[in-house]
């Protein structure tokens, strides 16, 4: 609560300020512009004053200024290219803007997208899009080192959520816990055959893929920071493993910083990452954007799920059970793979957390004995059905 009365208070000032100067005739402050727009998504960024430092050493005021003749980012925006963003310039910057263009596209800050004609255009960069960079670059700058801590910030404080009208991100269960049958439609021995009218569409991740124009595969954000900062409590890989799909996945496939994938390299890939025990985390929406491969460790939304809050993201429709715990040998399979510590072991036998289990499915697949199965939680909603421009953390 502290932390969103201080993002409330930073906000208020910052517009009182520039009350006051639109008041006194003195012109706006253009790296202050930048970051209002930069922050908009969100609440108040963390060391706000240290970000507006960053953004005066990274950018003149005539950079600002021109990144404003751009359009704001969004998947169904017009991009412009430099002769046509000209237009929107103010007269001064006029002579000048190819140059200042070509400055803000070097720095990142304008993000390439194709035109209908199939030239390049170019929209304004958006938060995430700069922390990605911030975070392969590592370059020990002052502007690198805010966008970095501005992904531990996420995934630390919970006053950190976005301005969103549902969490961004839900877990996604293991399909072979819901289905028992893998990718490839063998039948997994070691679960017991669930009653699959439960199962929509949605819980699915192959159903999804199939409804995908594109699909990308980058590196993972969250594990590149904890390996960028010296505290990464895993050894899952880093390379290749969050997907972006559709609107999201065009624009990293043209951008360059994602690699294109066919349907089945991707039902393939996700298998794998499963299988390594990873838990699927895909954008809360009826067609998502992206899916990351989630630990406690390091990612964000599995790091605020195991403290119990829901404003980065929220549990899957199912919970797991214990059915058959006469059958249970305590092996430890599966509190060996849950990310959440929701398995534990007594005299009493086996037992799952509620409060804990997310959904994910992982311990039911590795369980040799069929001891555990997913239930739905009664009363849970399915995914909002409203669409996104962009992705967000």
């Amino acid at each position: 609560m502290t932390d969103n009365f201080a993002s409330i208070h930073q906000l208020l000032r910052d517009q009182l300020d520039q009350y006051e100067q639109a008041k006194a005739g003195v012109p706006a402050d253009p790296h202050q512009q930048v970051l209002a727009a930069l922050e908009h998504p969100y609440m108040t960024l963390p060391d706000h004053d240290a970000f507006l430092s960053a953004l005066r050493q990274e950018l003149t005021a005539e950079e600002c200024r021109a990144w404003f003749a751009y359009p704001d980012f969004s998947y169904r925006a017009v991009p412009l290219r430099p002769e046509e963003a000209v237009s929107n310039a103010d007269p001064d910057l006029k002579a000048n803007f190819s140059a200042l263009s070509g400055s803000l596209i070097d720095k990142g800050f304008l993000t390439p997208m194709p035109k209908m004609d199939g030239s390049t255009g170019y929209l304004r960069t958006y938060l995430l899009y700069l922390c990605y960079n911030a975070v392969e670059e590592n370059s020990g700058t002052l502007l690198n080192r805010v966008l970095q801590d501005f992904c531990v910030y996420i995934a630390d404080v919970d006053g950190s959520r976005l301005r969103t009208i549902a969490p961004e991100h839900r877990v996604l269960p293991n399909p072979v816990s819901l289905t028992g049958r893998r990718t490839d439609g063998r039948i997994a021995m070691n679960v017991d055959i669930p009653d699959t009218r439960e199962v929509i569409p949605t819980d699915l991740c192959e159903e999804m893929l199939s409804r995908c124009s594109h699909i990308a595969v980058i590196n993972c954000i969250c594990r590149q920071t904890t390996e960028n900062r010296g505290d990464r409590g895993c050894d899952y890989p880093i390379k290749d493993v969050c997907f972006l799909f559709n609107e999201a996945a065009y624009e990293a496939i043209q951008g360059g910083w994602g690699k294109e994938l066919t349907r089945e390299q991707a039902r393939k890939t996700l298998e794998e990452l499963r299988d390594m025990g990873m838990v699927q985390v895909i954008s809360n929406f009826q067609h998502p954007l992206s899916l990351c491969n989630c630990c406690s460790c390091c990612c964000i939304c599995l790091r605020t799920l195991a403290r119990n809050e829901d404003t980065m993201a929220v549990a899957s429709r199912f919970r797991v059970q214990v059915v058959l715990p006469e059958q249970c040998i305590g092996c430890g399979s599966c509190a060996a793979v849950c990310q959440m510590d929701a398995v534990s072991f007594s005299d009493a036998g086996i037992s799952i957390r509620n409060d804990r289990c997310i959904g994910c499915g992982q311990c039911v697949c590795r369980c040799p004995k069929s001891v555990l199965k997913m239930k739905e939680v009664p009363g849970t909603k399915t995914p909002d059905r409203y669409c996104v421009d962009r992705v967000y953390l």
